[in-house]
C-alpha cells in the first residue's frame, strides 16, 4: 500500500511542480509583455488562481505530509508524558483523517456538479471549472490515505523538510 501511495504521490508532485513552473513562466511572460509591449495576457490572474494555485497546494498535500513538511507546533510536547503524547497523536491523526475525508467528499460533490452543469469561470476566457475542482478531492483523499497509513504502519522517522531541500 505504501508503495502504491508513494507512486501516486510522485505523479501528483510532478503535476504540482508543473503547475509551479507554468505559473512562473506565464507570470514572467505577462510581466515582460506588459513592460515592453503594453499588453497583458487576458485572465492570467484568474487562471493562476483557479487552476495553478489549486493544483500546487492540493496535489502536493500528501507528499509534504510524508516528508514532515507541514507546519507543526511542538512547543509543549516535551512536557507531555510519552503515553499521553501517543494518545494525542492518534486522536489528532483520526481528526485529520475525518477532516480531509469531509473535504474530499464535499470537493467531489462540487466537482461533479460543476461537470454536470458545465460550470465555467467568470473570467474572459470562460474555461471549465470541473478539472480545477477535481484537484481538491484528489489531494485531500490522498492526504487522508497517507495519514491513515501512518496510523497502522510504523513510519520511519520523518526527515525535516529543510534537510531534504538543502541536501
Amino acid at each position: 500500500m505504501d508503495r502504491w501511495i508513494g507512486r501516486v504521490e510522485q505523479v501528483l508532485m510532478f503535476l504540482a511542480a508543473a503547475c509551479m513552473f507554468v505559473m512562473m513562466v506565464l507570470t514572467t511572460f505577462d510581466m515582460l509583455s506588459r513592460k515592453f509591449f503594453h499588453v497583458s495576457i487576458p485572465s492570467l490572474f484568474e487562471f493562476t488562481e483557479d487552476y495553478l494555485m489549486v493544483g500546487l497546494v492540493f496535489l502536493s498535500l500528501s507528499y509534504v505530509y510524508k516528508i514532515g513538511g507541514h507546519i507543526r507546533i511542538d512547543l509543549l510536547e516535551k512536557y507531555i508524558p510519552e503515553l499521553g503524547l501517543r494518545v494525542w497523536t492518534i486522536i489528532h491523526k483520526i481528526m485529520a483523517i475525518v477532516l480531509f475525508l469531509l473535504i474530499a467528499v464535499e470537493g467531489w460533490d462540487a466537482a461533479v456538479e460543476a461537470h454536470e452543469f458545465n460550470t465555467l469561470s467568470s473570467s474572459l476566457l470562460a474555461y471549465p471549472m470541473a478539472p480545477a475542482l477535481m484537484m481538491v478531492p484528489i489531494g485531500s483523499g490522498m492526504l487522508a490515505l497517507r495519514i491513515a497509513l501512518s496510523l497502522f504502519v510504523a513510519q520511519p522517522e520523518q526527515p525535516d523538510a529543510a534537510d531534504l531541500f538543502f541536501e
